[in-house]
């Protein structure tokens, strides 16, 4: 029996990748004052960070519906598939709380789903990992045992350029916004046990990316790495500068390059950049 794996859009490989790996997913919506757009089908990233530079407020983002999801594990159980669907961690978004939703729905034993607990660029590498086991023909029983250990591993860092999002958003004051600003604070986030928290700050994105590159060296002290995503949010120098950084450092199998999209940009702003790897 096939394994048909399913996502949602805020894993951030491009429809093209998605669709080049076999891999199918359901779109999270993104609200700008003006419009309603769907992640990924008629707002693409370039577009995305426009329209946030000249908002004076953030856009809000909306889960996906149930019903998006019922469809398409329906239509891949017609086909005689089994679905295992990875998600956006449900600390983040409630799109996994819908897929649980379909699945109750439709009622099938065939249907697996899995709270990434992770998002971005670090669920990307998670679904990029599982669907060499899938092209591998591992069995589905397999494949989750292995799965729960890649979610407990998965580790995300990101340097943020402007606390602007944060500060729009809510979840900064002005006052601390301001005071970042003068002194070229840059927060480096993490995603820890499904939520986005405050791992350090550093004084410029150099600093930032030189902190992320020490992590590494703790988790990989051999210096050899199977699988590492970078990602950036609308800035490809960052994006060179950090894969120059790792690859002078480490051996890598295999590096992957993510462009950090709407959904998740709107709570980080431009010019994040970032890793996701599996901690040892």
């Amino acid at each position: 029996m096939k394994i048909t794996l399913v996502t949602d859009s805020t894993c951030d490989l491009t429809p093209k990748e998605l669709a080049d790996q076999g891999i199918l997913f359901a779109s999270l919506k993104v609200l700008f004052k003006d419009a309603e757009y769907i992640d990924k089908i008629n707002l693409d990233t370039a577009t995305f960070y426009e329209k946030l530079k000249v908002s004076p407020e953030l856009p809000t983002t909306s889960q996906v519906n149930p019903n998006e999801f019922y469809d398409i594990f329906s239509a891949e159980l017609e086909k005689g598939n089994e679905v295992l669907g990875i998600f956006i961690s449900s600390e983040l978004s409630g799109t996994f709380n819908s897929a649980q939703i379909a699945k109750e729905m439709i009622n099938s034993d065939k249907i697996h789903l899995v709270d990434s607990r992770t998002t971005s660029f670090s669920l990307a590498l998670i679904l990029l990992r599982v669907n060499q086991w899938i092209k591998e023909e591992k069995s589905m029983e397999i494949i989750q045992v292995e799965l729960q250990q890649l979610v407990e591993k998965a580790q995300l860092y990101g340097t943020l350029e402007t606390l602007e999002n944060l500060r729009k958003g809510g979840r900064l004051s002005s006052g601390t916004a301001m005071i970042g600003k003068m002194l070229n604070l840059k927060p480096i986030i993490e995603v820890k046990n499904g939520v986005v928290e405050m791992a350090n700050k550093v004084r410029g994105s150099r600093k930032g990316m030189a902190w992320m590159i020490e992590q590494l060296k703790k988790d990989y002290p051999d210096g050899i790495i199977e699988d590492i995503a970078i990602a950036h949010a609308h800035d490809l120098k960052k994006l060179a500068d950090i894969k120059a950084l790792i690859l002078e450092e480490f051996s890598v199998q295999r590096l992957y390059e993510v462009e950090i999209g709407p959904v998740v940009g709107t709570h980080t702003g431009e010019g994040v950049v970032g890793i996701a790897y599996f901690r040892k």
